[in-house]
């Protein structure tokens, strides 16, 4: 594959319909919103922004990074690594299991997309140092192999993310589609603006601190009616 065509299979990548279950999982935002803490679109806004700064940027942006920079140096121990970290940085016991389960279906399709990646060293890496596959691991494996920058990877990958915000809040709120593509876009300048504030910072530094997302994730199990898995 060449440039292009590689740059246009990572844009299939970051596709809200792409197979992986993602519209399966709102990561504790059903419980925000079946609580009421959430009831419009400036308080989903804000919530949103909250997850890039507190969250997604600091953590699963700055672990792409290091396993960028694993790859790189063919240190499939500290891929590993940085992939059970985001594995138990993950409180609440649904939004694990929703990584672990969209990572795995990510492998299942990347097997069939890109037949020529060497999947068989990364799943053998992950048996050898019992790591667990999470999305942003396979996410950084694909885009890699693409030839996709470590920046744009990890663009990329948070902008699917607020996709996903966005498309459960369709589901659960009284929200249209314009509403909600209008929440991408200010999430995307979002991301860029926060991720140019970290993006220098060691992978050693990845850090995440949103107590009342896991609170609410950890909610979620026993909320009476579920349209999500987590």
């Amino acid at each position: 594959m060449n440039k292009d065509a590689n740059f246009l299979a990572y844009v299939q990548m970051l596709d809200s319909a792409l197979p992986i279950g993602g519209f399966s999982h709102s990561f504790g935002l059903e419980t925000y919103i079946q609580k009421g803490v959430i009831r419009s679109m400036e308080e989903l806004e804000e919530y949103m922004n909250s997850q890039i700064h507190c969250s997604l940027v600091r953590l699963e942006g700055l672990a792409i990074k290091g396993m960028y920079q694993a790859m790189a140096d063919n240190d499939l121990r500290r891929f590993c690594q940085l992939d059970s970290i985001l594995h138990v940085q993950r409180p609440a016991s649904e939004s694990r299991d929703g990584q672990h389960k969209m990572g795995r279906r990510l492998l299942t399709l990347g097997r069939k997309l890109y037949p020529w990646m060497n999947f068989d060293e990364l799943e053998q890496a992950l048996s050898d140092y019992q790591a667990y596959g999470t999305v942003p691991a396979l996410h950084t494996w694909i885009a890699c192999s693409l030839g996709i920058s470590s920046d744009d990877a990890v663009r990329g990958f948070l902008y699917s993310a607020v996709s996903v915000i966005a498309g459960s809040a369709l589901r659960l709120m009284s929200v249209g589609q314009t509403e909600c593509q209008l929440l991408i876009s200010r999430g995307t300048s979002r991301i860029a603006e926060e991720w140019s504030k970290v993006c220098e910072l060691e992978p050693e530094q990845l850090h995440s601190f949103s107590p009342m997302q896991d609170i609410y994730a950890m909610n979620h199990e026993s909320l009476y009616s579920r349209l999500f898995m987590s």
